[in-house]
């Protein structure tokens, strides 16, 4: 058996709510978006645990997450939080850090979709449909038969055009630039990915009744154990 010390950090959590507004600290643990969320049964992680390793910082676990390519942003855990957390928020920001950092799972086609999006709006504009499915369908061919019934009666009905429609660029490139400069002005920046070992950091206390940066934790198991801890699970 392997004992993994590891110390709780508050930089992913400041990143967090620098990108997102949110304060994971104030979770307490209930795991009522976990009971409601829907996807939460096939992830690797649940809502609540993805919240725990946000406040331990630990960026690997929560960073490389299924879950969070498998979230639906249905909202239903924000919606059930008792304290206010805009739980989908948080995912979203994690899922920019996990761009940012290249380490988005080859499991994880949704990923690609929302980077599919992004190239088509800065591209054209605005979204061009048949294009972007075009190339998710040519990076995965075995799906192709899934959509292709579907896309066809679109095509004939006339709800998506085989052409693309080209939107205001210019506009598009100033939206992009302008969101780079807030990012900026919010201190946004690269997180090593790596989970904190050694020395306990110095004390830091705070009124949220999450917070746990005032003492280590120790966990049981390897580094790369993939399984889900309970925040019970930390003595």
């Amino acid at each position: 058996m392997e004992v993994l010390l590891i110390a709780a950090s508050p930089d992913l959590s400041r990143r967090v709510a620098a990108g997102s507004g949110e304060n994971a600290y104030k979770c307490y643990q209930c795991k009522r978006c976990t009971v409601g969320c829907p996807v939460a049964e096939f992830a690797d992680l649940h809502p609540a645990q993805m919240v725990r390793a946000v406040q331990l910082g630990d960026v690997n676990r929560a960073v490389r997450s299924r879950f969070l390519w498998l979230c639906t942003g249905c909202q239903t855990c924000s919606t059930r939080c008792p304290q206010g957390i805009d739980v989908a928020a948080i995912v979203d920001e994690l899922r920019m850090i996990a761009r940012e950092r290249g380490l988005i799972r080859a499991d994880a086609p949704y990923a690609n979709i929302l980077k599919l999006i992004n190239d088509s709006a800065q591209r054209w504009g605005r979204l061009y449909e048949v294009g972007l499915l075009a190339r998710d369908k040519l990076a995965r061919p075995s799906s192709l038969k899934d959509d292709l019934p579907m896309g066809v009666r679109m095509l004939l009905r006339g709800k998506i055009s085989p052409f693309p429609t080209v939107g205001d660029r210019a506009r598009m490139q100033q939206l992009y630039a302008e969101a780079a400069r807030i990012d900026a002005a919010r201190g946004l920046q690269y997180l090593p990915i790596e989970t904190p070992t050694g020395a306990a950091p110095a004390p830091v206390m705070t009124t949220e009744c999450g917070d746990v940066r005032h003492e280590p934790y120790a966990a049981t198991g390897p580094a790369d154990d993939p399984s889900p801890r309970e925040a019970g699970d930390v003595p």
